[in-house]
């Protein structure tokens, strides 16, 4: 009797269990298919969708080539843009051109800009100039500074030339300094030769002359001590 029982058991789940595994595998492809054709990979059959699935893959199909226009992909299909998107590829082509204007980058095609536009491009590429010019960074062209930018200019370098100076780094030109700035310039080595010595990473008798060279020094005050 029991051996009957484990009998029918096993007779219902060899019925049931192929029937769930039917099921599934209908489903799984399916999914699989409406996937691919969602995601556009060539593996898609459409005979396998309903209407409505087949009218949701044409819209994805649709708003990645739109994507792939806006974005300057080469796989892009105007022909296959509808009006209200041909309409905002033009404005945003309009918009790109005009930002690589203002950025001064070669791919500008001033033909499309307006009167105004081209005057605030115009506008900018002489600010970009000037602002490099006062950097010192990049290619600055002088011509087309107004003789007010061009004192600017030459203050802002004699600024970083003295920097330099004081610092002990970089590119230094004496010739460039004023009288005081030479001073400050002497003043401003004496103390890093003095801080050198004061830690242990420089010549101390350097600093040691340096020191005694000073007025305060010559006029009778003692000398500093000095390791």
């Amino acid at each position: 009797m029991k051996n009957r029982s484990l009998i029918l058991c096993a007779t219902l789940l060899a019925a049931i269990i192929p029937l769930r595994m039917t099921s599934q595998s209908v489903k799984t492809p399916h999914s699989e298919s409406l996937q691919l054709c969602l995601e556009g990979f060539t593996e898609c059959n459409l005979l396998n969708l309903s209407r409505p699935e087949v009218q949701a893959v044409k819209q994805a199909a649709d708003d990645r080539n739109f994507a792939d226009c806006f974005t300057g992909s080469p796989t892009c299909n105007r022909t296959k843009l509808s009006p209200q998107q041909q309409i905002e590829m033009s404005r945003a082509t309009h918009d790109l051109n005009l930002q690589n204007c203002l950025d001064g980058y070669d791919t500008c095609n001033q033909k499309l800009l307006s009167d105004s536009q081209r005057a605030a491009v115009t506008q900018a590429l002489h600010l970009h100039n000037w602002e490099t010019c006062l950097d010192g960074l990049g290619d600055c062209d002088k011509t087309q500074l107004t003789p007010g930018e061009k004192q600017e200019v030459a203050d802002a370098e004699n600024d970083r030339n003295l920097q330099s100076c004081l610092d002990g780094v970089g590119e230094c030109d004496h010739a460039k300094l004023s009288k005081g700035d030479q001073s400050q310039v002497v003043r401003a080595r004496q103390d890093r030769q003095l801080q050198e010595c004061l830690n242990g990473s420089g010549n101390c008798d350097t600093a040691r002359t340096m020191i005694e060279g000073m007025p305060a020094a010559k006029a009778g005050a003692p000398p500093a001590d000095v390791h």
